[in-house]
């Protein structure tokens, strides 16, 4: 038996690990089936920015997976719920696409144009274009709160690696100095206590699950949690023989666990 198999919890990546957007990787979804049926405790954890928890549990049942909304913890709403508890009357200009606004807007929290934001909080979008960076700049150089969903450079998805928010976050960091206040996602504990908390497990008793060195692999030693590294998304063998950072353990894939 691996030794992973002795954890109790299992905190798991979706894209890169279970998926590449739509569709799914069958040795990922069979692996966490395999866990779910052993009774493991298991929350998946996602740093899409474009996704609602709705979203994303629709894509999770589309893969055969039979779960509910509170087996996932999306970047989206944990970004959503730390600014309502830091700000619950906060104005919010996002460069985010509807499933970033949906979390935020069932939080409570108000959408506005960037001349009467507060908050900037910035996602990914597909279409981002020159308007939006302009707005987001603006705000950024008016020293407004600044938060970004994750820190993720690049994507998975089905037709191979694309721009992550990693893309807009450097684009202001290039032209105004200025990073992120606040990243929710991972590598940050913000998101990854929210998992804990969902396990109501201690981070000794979890294995963390993912496909990128600097994201997951992280999250998890920031967590003090041992890691597993699959090979199903975007990290490479040759980049683990370069990386600062190790994973404790390395599979080609989420099932290869059993």
């Amino acid at each position: 038996m691996h030794p992973l198999l002795k954890k109790k919890g299992f905190i798991i990546d979706i894209d890169g690990v279970i998926g590449r957007s739509v569709e799914p990787i069958e040795e990922g979804v069979r692996g966490a089936k395999r866990l779910i049926e052993m009774g493991k405790r298991v929350v998946f954890v996602s740093n899409n920015s474009t996704r609602s928890r709705r979203i994303l549990l629709e894509r999770l049942k589309s893969f055969g997976l039979e779960v509910d909304e509170s087996c996932i913890v999306s970047a989206t709403h944990a970004t959503a719920s730390f600014i309502a508890k830091e700000n619950p009357e906060a104005r919010i200009f996002t460069t985010g696409e509807e499933g970033l606004k949906e979390e935020l807007a069932n939080a409570g929290l108000k959408i506005v144009d960037y001349e009467e934001a507060n908050y900037l909080v910035v996602g990914s979008n597909r279409k981002i274009d020159y308007d939006l960076m302009t707005k987001a700049l603006r705000c950024c150089l008016r020293g407004v709160r600044y938060i970004a969903t994750n820190p993720d450079k690049i994507f998975p998805s089905e037709n191979g690696p694309t721009p992550g928010t990693g893309m807009i976050i450097g684009a202001l960091y290039w032209m105004t100095g200025r990073l992120p206040d606040v990243i929710v996602g991972k590598p940050s504990k913000v998101i990854m206590l929210e998992a804990l908390e969902k396990l109501n497990l201690r981070p000794e008793d979890v294995v963390v699950v993912g496909d990128q060195i600097e994201v997951d692999v992280l999250a998890g030693k920031n967590i003090g949690a041992e890691t597993l590294l699959v090979l199903t998304g975007v990290a490479k063998e040759k980049d683990i023989e370069r990386a600062e950072i190790k994973p404790d353990y390395v599979l080609p894939s989420l099932n290869s666990i059993f």
